[in-house]
């Protein structure tokens, strides 16, 4: 060998040695390490040792320097609280009881509650796994390996979101929601907890995919907490901020349909979202509430909206018995009257659409002068009738059109006007009166 190679052999040599010095050199001036040089050094050598017990799976000396080392050299490297969760979770799932097995947990959340304190800005390739990353961690975890202990579950995840500012990622905050609406069906916590922490993971699950919307929507809807009463209070102050946010309307209009919910709050914003979203669904909601608080020119509206968009026949002939049902309530006879032909037009089987006929036509007797005001209610018969054949099977329906037959029945003319009209039994005559024009047979009164 030339003796110029022999040289730069001893300079790459003498090199490494020169850089092994330095690198060693640097651990000793490292506070990470310990307090003095001495004591560094020490570290370094129960650290070397560390990762051998972990590589070998020694993890019951691995412990014991793992200990020795959070206590003198907490900040030496993130590591240390990588591989002691690790082995802290190999001993938990090994467990042999429940005490033992708690006790290692608590370990575990005390080995990160020291990664927090001393590692609390730490990044990995630009990713921030910091306080606030290990904050997540111990709460996923906690809930894995306690799952009885509701009240430290929700703790942790408590902490957790404060400590990132409810900036977490969507299942996370799932995850937590889940928890808490398992707490309120419990009764561990009040609806004020669960609402509000509704209104923060509300904002993290906003651009979530649909499949977690939907999912977050489901648990509060199913939590019970989701009352009239609730709603209300959570939505009162959102909507008079905002009554044009179309997304925040439409979640309220959701929560709260669901819920039930007929106060001003919720149609005014059934009202809005019916604006902002026109849909039959909300239409024939709003239609209902209306007729139940009998504003029927309000119901209406909706209805006759509805109308124009169904083209169903048999679910067109429901909206013409509600309309006619509306016109009645409203004291609008002919209306009704013409809202019920048009349903029995679509669906001659529809017998509810007879029985709206046959009250608009009780409604407009008294408007009917002479014999006329008392064959109008053959008329009647005649199409409760229809509507008695229709029902046969239910037998509720078959005794209140009886008993309303034999109340109109009382309403004919007797021999005795008939004879004096120049009617006889059996005869055939039309009813004419105002908006009624209808064929009938002459009845007299028995």
């Amino acid at each position: 060998m030339k003796i110029n190679s022999i040289k730069n052999i001893v300079a790459v040599v003498a090199a490494v040695v020169a850089v092994s010095s330095a690198s060693a050199q640097a651990y000793l001036e490292d506070p990470r390490y310990g307090n003095s040089p001495e004591e560094r050094k020490e570290n370094v050598m129960t650290l070397n040792s560390f990762n051998d017990y972990v590589t070998t799976k020694d993890y019951d000396n691995a412990l014991k320097q793992l200990n020795v080392l959070l206590e003198k050299a907490p900040k030496a490297t993130v590591n240390l609280y990588i591989r002691g969760a690790m082995i802290y979770k190999n001993k938990i799932q090994r467990a042999t009881s429940l005490d033992v097995k708690n006790a290692y947990v608590d370990s575990l959340m005390h080995l990160y509650e020291l990664r927090c304190e001393n590692f609390a800005d730490y990044q990995n390739k630009g990713r921030d796994m910091g306080a606030g990353y290990t904050t997540q961690i111990m709460a996923t975890e906690y809930a894995k390996f306690r799952a009885a202990d509701s009240e430290g579950i929700r703790n942790y995840y408590l902490k957790a979101m404060a400590e990132n500012n409810y900036e977490v990622p969507s299942a996370f905050a799932l995850n937590f929601f889940n928890e808490l609406v398992e707490d309120y069906k419990n009764d561990e916590i009040e609806a004020d907890l669960l609402l509000s922490e509704y209104g923060k993971i509300e904002n993290i699950v906003a651009t979530a995919p649909q499949e977690e919307k939907d999912s977050f929507e489901a648990l509060f809807a199913s939590s019970g907490a989701a009352n009239c009463d609730n709603l209300e209070a959570m939505y009162k102050d959102k909507f008079a901020a905002n009554p044009d946010d179309a997304e925040m309307i439409g979640k309220a209009y959701a929560l709260m349909s669901r819920a039930g919910c007929t106060g001003d709050l919720f149609i005014s914003i059934a009202e809005k979202n019916y604006a902002l979203a026109p849909s039959a669904d909300i239409a024939i909601r709003l239609a209902s509430i209306f007729e139940n608080r009998k504003e029927y020119d309000r119901a209406l509206k909706y209805l006759n909206e509805s109308l124009a968009t169904e083209t169903d026949p048999n679910a067109k002939a429901n909206l013409y018995v509600r309309v006619a049902a509306s016109e009645l309530g409203a004291n609008r006879a002919s209306a009704a009257g013409a809202a019920a032909r048009e349903a029995i037009a679509l669906n001659a089987e529809n017998g509810y659409a007879y029985l709206m006929l046959a009250q608009a036509y009780v409604s407009s007797a008294s408007n009917c002068s002479g014999i006329s005001g008392q064959a109008v209610y053959w008329v009647v018969t005649d199409v409760l009738g229809k509507a008695r054949a229709l029902f046969a099977d239910d037998q509720a329906q078959v005794s209140s059109i009886d008993s309303q037959i034999a109340t109109y029945r009382a309403h004919f003319p007797s021999n005795e006007e008939c004879f004096f009209n120049g009617l006889s039994e059996g005869q055939s005559y039309t009813v004419k009166c105002g908006w009624i024009n209808a064929s009938t047979i002459v009845r007299p009164r028995k």
